[in-house]
Parts: structure tokens; sequence; C-alpha cells
């Protein structure tokens, strides 16, 4: 695939989200990974985009007192553009945790202001109970001077996805969702405003986000003891029946009864970097279906775009299989265009029907393209 204007560097990389406990460079994502979230009212949990994308099943953990209570969840909305992701309590055995003490505060903070993050970071080396960081606002924007995000003091670590940003009196008034591994305690967070975007966008949005706070008043340790109950370990996996997840811009296709589907496929060996994956292999009778996402990681002001060359193909056991089409993305010398820096296009490739029996295939644009990929397993884990 041609990818003009678009050179990854990772080496030299100085921004990364806190993909929960998973290194975010490696070529497949994990079969299991973790983050924060943290409670709205009629049973919806925040947490990033990034950590639940891709997930089949979802599993929060809360601290109940001296007790760990558990329930199942599902991805109810997705924004990817501002990394947030709403998740819907669906266990029969959740009952609610009755009013929320803290409430949604989307009036811009103030540069100096106090905040406090709270978090499950790095569990597998810092211990499965909750972590408190606190800090300042720095700055009114983020990374790369993007508007959506705030910059804070505040350490946090990957694991800390998804985890409230508190202001000094109990507000939330963020989400943090990355950190710059070029600097000491420069952090980041997604402002709330955009939280209240995405949560209007439900049908039954009436009444989701807390407006009320009563930790007005209390010292840190108060605000503390009274929220952290309400502040969870989110455990995802790849592993499970098919996720829920927001629509492709090409659409959701109608796949026929019968058909053979590898989500977020192994992949043997390839020269693409990470920012690009294989999320999903669709065999039916008539068609071999490619579902990859590209994301835009560059830092210039160039426009940056992608592109297919119409004469890609599959291999299979040594016989080729030329593209018949491409949905999501233009056949070269076309071009589509990544909405911004950080954007990111989900695109499918559409090649004639193989074996189902096939346990393996290579994905390879021709010419100098690092879109090539070897031994794409086609085994259901």
């Amino acid at each position: 695939m041609k990818n003009r204007s678009f050179t990854l560097l990772l080496a030299i990389a100085v921004a990364i989200q806190l993909q929960a406990q998973y290194n975010p460079y490696q070529t497949q994502q994990p079969t299991d990974w973790s983050g924060t979230g943290w409670m709205l009212n009629k049973g919806y949990v925040v947490t990033n985009n990034h950590v639940a994308e891709n997930a089949r099943t979802i599993v929060l953990k809360f601290q109940v007192g001296d007790s760990i209570v558990q329930y199942s969840g599902e991805v109810a909305l997705q924004d990817p553009e501002n990394d947030l992701a709403l998740i819907r309590i669906n266990d029969p055995k959740f009952k609610g945790f009755g009013k929320l003490p803290y409430a949604l505060k989307t009036q811009t903070a103030d540069v100096g202001e106090s905040v406090f993050v709270l978090g499950y970071p790095m569990t597998d080396t810092m211990g499965d109970e909750i972590k408190l960081t606190t800090g300042i606002v720095s700055s009114l924007s983020g990374y790369q001077g993007g508007k959506n995000q705030y910059q804070i003091s505040a350490p946090v670590q990957p694991g800390n996805s998804g985890g409230p940003l508190f202001d000094e009196n109990g507000n939330i008034i963020g989400i943090v969702n990355a950190k710059h591994s070029g600097a000491e305690n420069v952090s980041y967070a997604v402002k709330a405003t955009h939280l209240q975007t995405l949560v209007s966008k439900l049908s039954d949005k009436g009444g989701v986000l807390p407006t009320s706070s009563d930790l007005q008043g209390l010292n840190l340790p108060q605000k503390v003891k009274k929220v952290k109950g309400l502040v969870c370990f989110i455990h995802c996996s790849t592993r499970g029946e098919t996720p829920r997840s927001a629509t492709p811009k090409y659409g959701v296709p109608t796949v026929p009864k019968g058909s053979k589907i590898v989500e977020n496929p192994y992949v043997d060996f390839t020269h693409a970097d990470a920012h690009t994956r294989i999320r999903k292999v669709t065999l039916t009778d008539k068609e071999t279906i490619i579902e990859i996402s590209a994301t835009d990681e560059t830092t210039n002001s160039n426009s940056h775009y992608i592109c297919i060359n119409e004469e890609t193909y599959i291999r299979v056991n040594g016989e080729t299989y030329r593209m018949k089409k491409a949905e999501g993305i233009a056949i070269f010398p076309k071009e589509t265009t990544f909405p911004k820096n950080g954007g990111t296009i989900t695109f499918r490739l559409i090649f004639p029907a193989i074996p189902k029996a096939t346990t393996s295939l290579d994905l390879i644009e021709p010419g100098d393209s690092d879109w090539q990929y070897y031994g794409i397993s086609l085994k259901e884990y």
C-alpha cells in the first residue's frame, strides 16, 4: 500500500497512548490487556477508546470495601478521534452504586489548578491496589498543541488509560489518555466536554452524567475514600464472542451464515509498522475480505494520505488471487486523506474466495510497499 508523506520513525516517537499493559508498537494486539474506567449513571463506564477497541470480552472490577466485585460489560459508543469510549455494564448482578459523589465539569480549567488522578497502572509490577498521583494543570492544550486535551504534571503509566482527572473540588475535568515519553511528568487528559458530547449521542442520554459533587471541602484522603470504589480496573480480551464496535465508514457488510471470521489474526512476519494492523479476515463462499486499520502518527503539517495498488493480491499455497475491489481506501493514483494528524482509517480489501480450510495466507502489495504480510493465520482461537 502506498503511504506517502506518512513515515513513522518509532525510535523517535515522543507521544504514546497509555495502551494499558502491552506495547502499543508490537505487530499484533495481544490476547489480554487492561486499563482504567469510572462510573456514570445508568450502568455506563467511561474509558479510552484505545482500551475498549477490539475487545470481545470486557470485565470491570470494582473495589467495594474489602471486597472486589466484577461485572461484564460491552462497548456502547466510541469516539476514536478523542480517544473515548462508553462501556455499558450488561451483567444481571449489577444493581447500581447509588448517587455518584462527583460531577462532570465541562468549563475549561485554569492553568495551575491542583488535580489528582486515580487508576490501575502497571498492575503486573505495581500491584492491583488503586493508585493516586497528584499534580497541576500545566497547559490548556495537549500534545502538539491539541485543543482537546489538558497537559498535566500528575505522573501516569500504562494502565492509567481511561482514568478520571479530578480538580481540587472533586469534579471530573478530564480523562487520562497519554503521556510524553521524552519529558518528565508530562501527561495528557481529554477534556470533559468531549465526553459530554459523546454521551449526548446515547439514545438514553438523560441522567447519564452526574451533575452534583459531594466532595467539596473534603481533604484529599477523604475524597479518595469516597470515589475509589467507583473507579474500576478493566480487563479486556480478544477471546469470546465478536464485540460491538463503531460502524466503519464503509458500513457494516452482511456476512453470510457459515462464513469463517478470524479477528486480529497472528502474522508471522511483516515490514509494516504497528500503526497498520490487520483487524479481521472473513472467508465466505464468494469472497475473501481483509479488514485493515491504519493510524496517522506523523507529526508534521503536511497532508497525509494512503492508497492501494490495484495489483495487490493474496497468496495461498503458491496460488495468487488478485484484489477485486477496495472499500474505504482509494486505488492508486487516487488518494484517501487522513482526517487529521492522529486519525485512523479502516478499510477492506476484497479478493476471490479461497478454500475455507486454508490455515494461512500472505497479503502482498507489489512494488516498494511495506504492506506485505506473510503467514496471516486463519486459525480460530
